[in-house]
């Protein structure tokens, strides 16, 4: 990920309210998961493992705890499931937020 555009005050009001009435890692979790569902506006182009794709949702059943966050791309018509932090958004700057917010749950929890 690029150097964060976000203070690190800024980071963590997004996750309180993403994790707002919360109790365990499981429910923080999904409040992150629901949080970036609702917020990244789908479909948008993002670089993942060297080609760019199309990133059209978010794989909630796929999506754990221990796995992260999936994201459901498509590219020359296929389908495939890749981790949320795998990719570099490439247009919509609406995204990039969210991203970094994503980055920075990780990086604390």
């Amino acid at each position: 990920m690029k150097k964060r555009k976000l203070s690190d005050e800024e980071l963590d009001e997004m996750l309180s309210e993403a994790m707002v009435d919360c109790y365990d890692d499981e429910e923080a979790f999904m409040g992150v998961l629901y949080t970036l569902s609702d917020n990244l506006s789908f479909p948008f182009k993002a670089k993942a493992l060297g080609d760019t794709v199309e990133v059209i949702g978010i794989d909630d059943n796929k999506s754990s705890q221990g796995k992260g966050i999936i994201a459901i791309v498509q590219k020359q018509g296929k389908k495939y499931t890749i981790g949320l932090a795998d990719l570099e958004p490439e247009d919509k700057p609406e995204n990039a937020k969210w991203f970094e917010m994503y980055h920075y749950w990780l990086e604390k929890y």
